[in-house]
């Protein structure tokens, strides 16, 4: 029993921990996760169900039926081109096997969502001064630096420590002052995180508007008791502003969240005139004389990044016109922006998703990000929109700067958390379902 505490433990620890170690969180989840399945399944043979399987395996196959499907028969691609990383089969079907996994392991722990609900805060407190460590480790040397530990970019650790500081706002009614004081410190921390020891300024975006949304469901009198209040809420996010920007200062980091500001007065339409100086374009794919929505030239001077996302979105916006309903393929970014500006990716999920299997596509994949919502049926209203915002809303919003359905890491991430918040309904439903079969 020891063992198994144990490894449920490091298990749950490992959902927070993969902000610091990325893809190499695989070896945790599996010692603690994977490999002790078969172990812990003689222990278990009785599994009470109560949240409804069909709200995650109906979305979740329908997304990834239809992505395998059109991988092999729609690409968009010509017979002799090289098939691309991302996305490849090894997304889509290891995407696959998380979400069962991860549903499976979730089950197989025991008390699952008081666990999480304990472990979780403390992770991401200890992550952030891990954080904050290289952070400050590194400053001397380097100036300004972006952490992101052991993960691929700093964007993950600032994904997800986000929205687990929200989602471990799910259940503030029975929460001690001391568990509520807890978390609002964790969100406040976050702010931190996203604008000065990442920078990562889609995210923070992001950020604003999920906190936003969560100030305004504050201000509504019959979820005061039920979610943290505006009150509440504004203190956290004011000390969380108050502490970045007294990073920001006394570091000189920072700059790059103030930069974008550079970009807004560029933000209008330019003149229109011909393109005549863009690369060979894609098979099948026509000129467009219209001229650009943006003076992109501009832009790059004052933000290379920004101007480089704003040149790909209009790239995908002429392709998008070209083939609405299906797209072009499920392959087709790799013509399209791959070889012409050589990121995997465009830069925006609701583009990507548009320029490869059109409104079909786009439909699908709005489905698939709204499983928090799905799956959280039979919790209280507040509880729902808790975790909606701080999965699906907080990511929506996020995937407006980057593709990340379209990348491994991302897409596993949101399968191995869906399914863990999954159980943790569950969880909630059969002892709420125990507490009223003994009265």
């Amino acid at each position: 029993m020891r063992v198994q505490n144990t490894l449920d433990i490091a298990f749950i620890a490992g959902i927070t921990f993969a902000l610091l170690l990325g893809e190499k969180v695989v070896y945790l989840v599996l010692v603690a996760g994977i490999i002790p399945i078969p172990f812990l399944l003689k222990n278990n043979i009785r599994l009470k169900m109560k949240a409804s399987k069909y709200r995650i395996i109906i979305p979740s196959t329908i997304y990834f039926g239809y992505n395998l499907l059109t991988y092999f028969f729609f690409t968009g691609l010509e017979p002799e081109k090289q098939r691309p990383v991302n996305p490849d089969l090894e997304l889509y079907v290891i995407g696959i096997a998380i979400l069962v996994a991860s549903i499976v392991r979730g089950l197989l722990t025991k008390d699952l969502a008081q666990r999480f609900a304990l472990v979780t805060p403390w992770a991401l407190l200890a992550s952030f001064l891990f954080l904050g460590a290289l952070f400050t480790t590194h400053l001397p040397i380097e100036g300004c630096v972006r952490v992101q530990g052991a993960a691929a970019w700093p964007f993950i650790p600032a994904l997800i420590f986000t929205t687990l500081s929200m989602l471990s706002l799910t259940g503030w009614r029975e929460m001690s002052i001391r568990q509520r004081n807890l978390r609002l410190l964790v969100v406040s921390l976050s702010i931190v995180v996203v604008t000065i020891l990442t920078a990562s300024r889609g995210i923070a975006i992001a950020q604003v508007i999920a906190l936003g949304c969560f100030l305004i469901f504050g201000s509504i009198p019959k979820f005061r008791s039920s979610m943290p209040s505006w009150r509440q809420l504004g203190s956290a996010i004011a000390l969380g502003i108050l502490l970045a920007t007294s990073i920001g200062l006394s570091t000189g980091c920072g700059m790059r969240m103030i930069s974008v500001f550079s970009v807004i007065p560029l933000l209008k339409p330019a003149a229109t005139e011909a393109v005549t100086s863009s690369p060979v374009l894609p098979a099948g794919m026509k000129e467009n004389p219209r001229g650009q929505d943006f003076d992109v030239q501009e832009i790059k001077k004052k933000d290379l990044s920004a101007g480089e996302r704003f040149e790909m979105w209009e790239t995908a916006i002429d392709a998008i016109r070209q083939a609405p309903l299906f797209g072009h393929g499920s392959l087709y970014l790799q013509p399209l922006i791959t070889e012409r500006y050589g990121y995997q990716h465009n830069h925006n999920q609701y583009l990507s998703w548009l320029v490869m299997g059109g409104v079909i596509s786009l439909v699908i994949g709005l489905v698939f990000l709204s499983i928090p919502w799905l799956i959280s049926a039979g919790l209280s209203i507040p509880d729902r929109i808790t975790i909606t915002l701080s999965v699906s809303v907080f990511w929506g919003m996020a995937m407006m700067f980057d593709s990340y359905f379209n990348l491994k890491f991302y897409t596993h991430y949101y399968c191995f958390l869906v399914g863990i918040i999954y159980v943790i309904v569950n969880d909630i439903l059969v002892k709420r379902d125990n507490i009223e079969n003994r009265a």
